[in-house]
């Protein structure tokens, strides 16, 4: 679909014109919920796994599904996780998944 008409609701002035939607406006109800609270936590997912009662993996599955639907890849290096770890901002679940990930590579 489209965009095809901005209309002011105080004035009524009308703009007609073929708009691209946002990149935002495409994703799902349930997806738009997850980015707010990402957001929110300032991307701590031990924060994200309390608010959402979910586990590491399924929040990790859920950003990748985001990066996908926005067509972005991850930025890689990252923070250690040892030192997210030691600053509280991950749990050592997190960190130790982190790790095993890293080692695949």
């Amino acid at each position: 679909m489209i965009i095809s008409e901005l209309k002011c609701p105080k004035c009524d002035l009308r703009v007609k014109k073929d708009f691209s939607p946002c990149e935002f406006c495409q994703l799902s109800e349930d997806d738009h919920e997850f980015l707010k609270i990402f957001i929110s936590t300032q991307g701590r997912i031990t924060d994200i796994e309390k608010i959402l009662n979910m586990s590491y993996p399924t929040i990790k599955s859920k950003i990748e599904k985001l990066l996908k639907a926005l067509n972005l890849s991850p930025i890689e290096g990252g923070k250690n996780p040892l030192e997210a770890l030691a600053q509280g901002e991950i749990s050592v679940d997190e960190a130790v998944s982190i790790l095993k990930q890293r080692r695949k590579k």
